[in-house]
């Protein structure tokens, strides 16, 4: 496994997410999600609550839009190998809203795209040396 190698000290993952606004995809069971709304944060078993609130806040300071899509369990993503190994991992999940999934015509939003690339670089911005990001310590304001 790459965790194993790399040992990260945490992991902001970026993958591709269904845009639900696309015909035949069931928004009711997989929440909304549109292209041109900017990417979308996820809220799982395997995100680390205090680096997603970190990306969030770091998203609210500079005015780039984010979508929210929760999962019960996976998220079907490296996102689950990181935040599972070495003892746990900080992990957060950036999506990128993506029509038209697993055929020759997908599409995204440019803007989309941009915000995907300022939404990490302003949160890594915001992530000191060694920063903790331990639910379980005097700094920490509360899990959300």
């Amino acid at each position: 496994m790459i965790t194993q190698t790399i040992k990260p000290n945490v992991a902001i993952v970026t993958d591709v997410t269904h845009d639900t606004t696309t015909p035949m995809i069931d928004k009711k069971s997989n929440g909304e999600a549109a292209i041109g709304k900017g990417p979308v944060l996820a809220y799982a078993p395997a995100i680390q609550n205090n680096l997603r609130n970190l990306i969030m806040d770091a998203a609210d300071a500079h005015e780039i839009p984010y979508q929210r899509r929760a999962t019960s369990r996976s998220t079907g993503t490296d996102t689950d190998a990181f935040a599972y190994s070495n003892g746990g991992v900080p992990s957060a999940l950036i999506s990128l809203p993506l029509r038209y999934m697993h055929t020759t015509v997908e599409m995204v939003h440019r803007d989309d795209v941009e915000n995907v690339i300022k939404m990490i670089y302003q949160s890594l911005l915001k992530i000191e040396n060694n920063h903790d990001f331990n639910y379980f310590n005097n700094n920490n304001e509360g899990l959300f």
